[in-house]
């Protein structure tokens, strides 16, 4: 019994060091492939789904890498996002994009389902609707420091965007755009940068021997009759990149939608009135003061044509811009150039939509608003 006891005691005492030397080696690391959470490895992965940008206004943000719900106070940066292919991914609008630009409703219906976060004026915006949406990041217009705070303040990333004062600057900014949606949106931003060019050069070809001196003088109007886009705005650069000249250039006159008198307008007497509005137009025509305007008394009063967002204002369909205004000031000048199978490229390219010739017609002579 004796010599039992002694081996159950030796057998006892070799499995109990075998056992303290498989804990050991466990605790260095040894004998094991899991990944605790928590890990170096996990969070890696995590931190790829998000990366930092610098935003327009030279804003450092951290955004999703592929955001899926977007929000933008910026009426023409839906239309943007509609021409990168990612609007099935924008989840919040203006009050604008639903109550205005009916052919861009006709053309992608479930915009007129999204939903209103922000205002007619841009700068109102409802938090309880905005943080319902769940959105990954919004789109701002930039300049506004109190709204962008108001957004941020959600936990919600917040990205300016220029307000597109000429060509290079849109051009900078449908890339930014497309750069933050990823995806294929890179892609379809070098393809309209390529067509904006294209036309640039076109309407230059045709345009760059004509001396200031030549060039019919244009009168834009903004808001109404008596409002303008002047100097340093994108209105003051298609005026010359069709062969034109903008009015108030060098008149002291600068920045959006500004207010001039009826005496100046007589003063500048421009060859050609062009109305981002169509009731604007009317207004000018039915009011018997501007009869002796050389462009009311030639017929030269022209309602600017609008597609999914009027062309003269700072949207994407601003690379349509150009070559029309060529096109109506020098007619003889750019003969072949066929205005509306330009539009029908534009959206089958970029909207993947077949317009009509009726549509084509309502988009160069438009009567809303």
């Amino acid at each position: 019994m004796a010599a039992i006891r002694f081996l159950y005691r030796r057998l006892t005492a070799v499995l109990l060091a075998a056992l303290l030397a498989l804990l050991a080696l466990t605790a260095c690391g040894g004998g094991t492939t899991s990944t605790p959470s928590g890990s170096a490895a996990q969070t890696t992965a995590a931190e790829a789904t998000r990366h930092t940008v610098v935003d327009m206004s030279g804003n450092s943000v951290q955004v999703p890498t592929l955001p899926k719900r977007i929000v933008t106070n910026y009426p023409a940066v839906t239309q943007i996002i509609f021409l990168l292919g990612a609007i099935e991914r924008q989840v919040g609008v203006t009050e604008t994009n639903l109550t205005t630009l009916p052919l861009f409703k006709k053309i992608y219906p479930p915009l007129a389902a999204k939903t209103a976060v922000f205002g007619t004026d841009t700068t109102t915006v409802n938090t309880e609707v905005l943080l319902a949406q769940k959105p990954d990041l919004v789109f701002l217009t930039s300049g506004n420091e109190t709204l962008r705070k108001t957004i941020t303040d959600l936990g919600i990333p917040a990205l300016d965007v220029a307000s597109f004062p000429n060509s290079d600057k849109l051009k900078d900014g449908v890339t930014f755009i497309a750069d933050v949606l990823g995806g294929n949106a890179p892609e379809r931003a070098k393809k309209f940068t390529e067509f904006y060019d294209g036309a640039l050069k076109r309407a230059a070809e045709g345009t760059k021997d004509i001396p200031d001196a030549k060039r019919p003088k244009i009168y834009y109007t903004a808001n109404d009759p008596l409002s303008t886009d002047a100097s340093k705005t994108i209105a003051e650069v298609w005026a010359r990149q069709g062969g034109g000249v903008a009015i108030t250039e060098n008149s002291g006159v600068e920045g959006t939608a500004k207010s001039v008198t009826l005496e100046s307008v007589f003063a500048w007497n421009p060859d050609y009135i062009i109305c981002r509005d169509h009731s604007t137009c009317e207004k000018i025509l039915k009011d018997d003061r501007w009869s002796t305007v050389a462009a009311v008394r030639n017929n030269h009063v022209i309602t600017n044509p609008r597609g999914a967002f009027v062309w003269a204002a700072r949207s994407a369909e601003s690379a349509l811009q150009p070559l029309w205004v060529a096109k109506t000031l020098h007619p003889d000048r750019f003969a072949d150039v066929d205005i509306a199978k330009e539009i029908k490229n534009f959206y089958t390219t970029f909207y993947n939509y077949n317009l009509t010739d009726a549509e084509v017609d309502g988009i160069l002579s438009p009567t809303q608003p």
